[in-house]
């Protein structure tokens, strides 16, 4: 990341969480950070690239200036989540959202209180952010793929079965 002059440090658990999150769903990455920062962040966070296989979306793609929609994304909107640290972002697919806490290790990225490297400390990996988001996710899936439920898998959608998680969602915010 020289070249960006950017210093990044991944959040605990992101490789058990990309492995397990991959497993269940086809991922991209999708940033209002131009091409470079996100082909950037593809290689760090995926340097086998199996996770993402060049579905990555950046601020040079957006169709809306400063707002992040599903018309980029390959997938259907009542099968898609989103998981990101900006809700202000998906105005138009809010429903589709699991808003994560935001990972603020640096203390130059810190507003309103200490970062994890002034506190000398970093996130719980059994109980932090991600950890929280793939146990919904998990659930989340489980419920849409449910063989039991009685509507067909095009009917169905995951803005509903997200809603059920509301309480959980909420607790991450929180956090």
């Amino acid at each position: 990341m020289d070249h960006l002059k950017l210093m990044t440090k991944l959040r605990p658990l992101v490789r058990t969480f990309l492995k397990e999150a991959s497993d269940l769903f086809q991922m991209c990455i999708y940033t209002m950070g131009d091409r470079r920062y996100a082909l950037q962040m593809a290689k760090l966070l995926d340097p086998e690239n199996i996770y993402f296989n060049c579905r990555i979306i950046s601020r040079d793609d957006c169709t809306v200036k400063n707002q992040k929609s599903l018309d980029l994304v390959l997938g259907h909107e009542n099968a898609t989540i989103v998981v990101d640290d900006t809700k202000m972002m998906w105005e138009k697919h809010k429903e589709n959202l699991i808003e994560v806490g935001r990972y603020d290790y640096f203390a130059s990225k810190c507003k309103n209180r200490k970062s994890f490297s002034e506190e000398r400390c970093d996130e719980s990996e059994s109980n932090g952010q991600l950890a929280a988001v793939l146990e919904i996710l998990k659930g989340v899936h489980s419920l849409f793929f449910d063989g039991e439920n009685e509507v067909n898998l095009e009917d169905r959608d995951v803005r509903e079965v997200l809603k059920t998680f509301k309480n959980k969602i909420q607790f991450l915010q929180e956090k």
